[in-house]
């Protein structure tokens, strides 16, 4: 049940830990009460954006629901992860029929999510404010790390939360099946597993015989290292690609005089790939020189489509049955699902929650014309420009080389079913509000991290006309907006 890679451990787990929610505080005083999103064009009083999300809601799906969380001191890492669970429409559903169908068991995080996800379906409005108090209070209950008013990591409260439902639909399971009845042939699994879980090979081979070994590695998501201006895509590949092990790090082969250590080539590939590829970004590093952690600025472009990179994808693994220069396709995501981090160091922040409405289904698809397909999926712009465009379905990072280029290349492709219609909208703990699309790419990162300019603008160090004094330079302040967790609906 547990997400044993080895090589998605989240080695700054806790690095965004902050006693008070300043940072969110000083700029809503700044604002006038504004609001953190003013620069969205979300502003007001709280009443006044209830009202405008009625309205702009009105034209997605009759059934959904938009409602904010209360935050109960510094809980908006917990609001953030709830908001993405509960926008992925099969997760949703396969919990709401597991409470109705199974008898009723002893109070879990399981049933306190699926008693706050019905009391979300069940309400008449569209929209508003509701409070996870049980919820928040089972949290504490069976994890002490949460049980303070610190604000704590996102991606660690998601691992902790992923694992729980997982091993509490276990016991259930191993509760319900009598003493009589055969062992499975085929290993069980939740249907957390079966929406979430992926798999990896790690293939080693020795570089003395040249025997590859394989082993399998279950996940639940995936933790990327980031680069200044990197594609996800590039970040993918970073994860997968090759490493040679040497020195105190060389391989036990089996193979080689009974078990000697050797040098070897280790890789990993996807075994098979899950329905919801959830991403962590790793934005806190720990630096040594320092002894504390940083924030890494970095700008990451999350496209609104993806594709699993070819050369990561085991030989013989399942395809999406796109037909393309090197043959079938790797599996094609949709992004429903963005937890942004806000702050500009470890040390305080704040956490909100994106999503597309309308998606989070990762049964729906449609299959296009190569002249549709092609509609929109011209390359990307260059990762170290930043634009305000809106993101586009992405076929070909900007800053891949012209062989990754090829390999990625639509003819023709699965398209998502109404990715470019469905709306963004915000969850920033109990507000929530309809986000313009063209918004969505602040929340990239910095293509410089601070940047020297001219005080009070910018410029050079040089003086103005009229023998006017040079203006000092200064570093400037980057953005400080980042998507961390990302959360893709396969096609």
């Amino acid at each position: 049940a547990n997400n044993n890679n080895s090589n998605n451990n989240n080695n700054n787990s806790g690095a965004a830990q902050t006693q008070n929610n300043g940072e969110r505080t000083a700029q809503n005083a700044s604002s006038g009460g504004g609001g953190m999103f003013s620069f969205l064009g979300v502003g007001g009083s709280a009443a006044s954006k209830n009202s405008r999300s009625v309205k702009s809601l009105s034209t997605t799906e009759e059934n959904e629901k938009f409602f904010g969380f209360e935050n109960f001191g510094n809980t908006c890492y917990v609001n953030s992860v709830v908001q993405a669970l509960y926008a992925t429409k099969e997760f949703r559903g396969r919990l709401l029929a597991h409470k109705e169908q199974e008898a009723p068991t002893e109070e879990s995080l399981l049933t306190c999510l699926a008693e706050l996800f019905q009391q979300i379906t069940n309400q008449r409005r569209k929209t508003g404010t509701i409070s996870p108090k049980k919820f928040m209070s089972r949290v504490r209950a069976d994890n002490e790390l949460f049980r303070s008013y610190m604000h704590q990591d996102a991606h660690e409260f998601l691992n902790f939360l992923m694992n729980n439902l997982c091993e509490t639909l276990e016991t259930d399971h191993r509760k319900m099946r009598t003493g009589d009845e055969p062992e499975p042939q085929t290993h069980w699994r939740s249907f957390v597993q079966e929406i979430f879980q992926g798999c990896l090979t790690s293939e080693t081979k020795c570089l003395q015989c040249e025997r590859v070994t394989r082993r399998d590695e279950p996940f639940l998501d995936l933790s990327l290292d980031i680069e200044p201006n990197a594609s996800l895509s590039a970040c993918l590949r970073k994860f997968g690609q090759a490493e040679v092990l040497r020195d105190s790090e060389k391989f036990r082969c089996e193979y080689c005089g009974g078990g000697t250590y050797q040098e070897a080539r280790r890789q990993l590939r996807f075994a098979s790939a899950p329905k919801v590829l959830a991403l962590h970004l790793k934005r806190f590093k720990y630096i040594e020189s320092l002894g504390q952690y940083r924030k890494l600025c970095h700008r990451v472009p999350f496209p609104n489509t993806l594709r699993i990179p070819a050369e990561m994808m085991a030989s013989g693994q399942e395809k999406d049955g796109q037909s393309g220069a090197g043959g079938s396709l790797p599996p094609l995501y949709r992004l429903y699902a963005v937890v942004v981090h806000l702050g500009s160091g470890p040390n305080h922040g704040h956490y909100v929650c994106l999503t597309k409405s309308g998606m989070g289904d990762t049964a729906t698809a449609t299959t296009t014309s190569a002249a549709t397909a092609s509609e929109g999926t011209g390359s990307v712009p260059s990762d170290a420009a930043e634009t305000s465009s809106p993101p586009v379905p992405m076929s070909v990072d900007g800053v891949d080389s012209p062989s990754d280029s090829q390999a990625m290349s639509p003819t023709p492709d699965v398209e998502c079913d109404a990715a470019s219609d469905a709306a963004w909208v915000l969850f920033d703990d109990d507000l929530v509000e309809v986000m313009p699309t063209e918004s969505l790419s602040r929340f990239y990162g910095a293509t410089t991290e601070g940047p020297l300019t001219a005080q009070g603008g910018v410029g050079t160090s040089r003086g103005g006309g009229g023998g006017a004094p040079p203006k000092p330079l200064v570093k400037a302040e980057p953005n400080t907006e980042h998507g961390y967790l990302l959360f893709y609906a396969r096609c």
